[in-house]
């Protein structure tokens, strides 16, 4: 199956550049309705309370409390009132496939395998029941909680239960008849670009050199990556760069040269201004407020151990 830009615009929400965001959104935000967009990643939608109206491709639904949906990549959709005067709070998590490759062997890669079952017509909206049945439920629920406490480990936290919510889907798929295998989704280089900046975001990347990587001129791919992400390969590094350095800063003790010779930077300096600019913070700034928001987390200040007999 050859993946190929829809005809539909790009969207402000079609951007990500880490391997996952998870929010919780309510239709009193002024995002809301979300009009009829598509992205290169996936996305998953879990109505928390009340209800939503829901265009999947040609499909429209109404997906009641509790009730799931998944969005594979490019296919196009849309969020909207259920009715006058129902509102809703809704969970969406978006996960960039392309980067979730720690996979058994025998196990084909998670964009592939969506992709199939998409071609394939396999179920994609889910009943509360059978998120409850399946655990998948809590592990939205805990990839959203994850995110906004965002404590030490946190990435790793979510990505284990993505991977879990991965496995139920797919074991769902496999009961239908599914046979999991590598497929070949024809899929376009441009695609995997997230995965190959992420995975090589400390070297000096170029523009140039990534345009040869998917086989294009430098101002037809410049064209067709703006097409795709909404920003400029460019900026799309950069944030890259500015997640990474945040990592660093939230994370570890580690001093500014360590930092920039670790995310692509050449020197501090060129670090400091882009994170002014992106951030209009200095990271000296927001490491010491990350770090007063890590510690008024609510982790208990004591644990209490069971004290010897005797």
């Amino acid at each position: 199956m050859n993946l190929s830009v829809p005809d539909h615009p790009v969207s402000s929400v079609s951007m990500l550049f880490t391997s996952f965001e998870c929010f919780q959104h309510t239709t009193e935000e002024s995002i809301f309705p979300v009009k009829l967009h598509w992205h290169y990643f996936a996305e998953i939608v879990r109505v928390r309370s009340g209800s939503l109206k829901v265009q999947r491709g040609d499909a429209v639904l109404i997906l009641k409390e509790g009730d799931a949906v998944f969005f594979t990549p490019l296919v196009h959709h849309a969020l909207d009132y259920a009715g006058p005067g129902i509102s809703a709070v809704y969970d969406v998590i978006r996960l960039d496939m392309e980067q979730f490759g720690e996979l058994p062997s025998y196990t084909p890669d998670l964009r592939g395998m969506t992709l199939e079952a998409e071609r394939r017509g396999l179920p994609m909206v889910f009943s509360a029941r059978a998120l409850r049945d399946s655990h998948i439920d809590t592990m939205i629920d805990n990839c959203v909680e994850e995110y906004n406490t965002r404590a030490y480990g946190y990435d790793l936290r979510i990505r284990s239960m993505l991977y879990l919510v991965f496995i139920a889907v797919i074991r769902r798929w496999i009961a239908d008849g599914f046979v999991p295998q590598h497929y070949n989704s024809g899929i376009d280089p441009i695609y995997t670009l997230p995965s190959y900046i992420a995975r090589h975001i400390r070297e000096p990347l170029k523009v140039e050199d990534l345009a040869d990587f998917c086989g294009l001129s430098y101002p037809w791919f410049a064209r067709k990556f703006r097409e795709i992400y909404g920003i400029s390969c460019k900026e799309y590094i950069e944030h890259v760069r500015i997640r990474r350095v945040e990592h660093y800063l939230q994370f570890t003790d580690c001093d500014l040269n360590y930092i920039s010779q670790h995310t692509g930077y050449s020197d501090c300096s060129h670090l400091v201004r882009d994170f002014r600019k992106f951030r209009n913070t200095t990271p000296g700034q927001f490491r010491q407020a990350a770090r007063k928001k890590a510690q008024s987390a609510h982790f208990p200040k004591t644990i209490d151990t069971p004290r010897k007999n005797g």
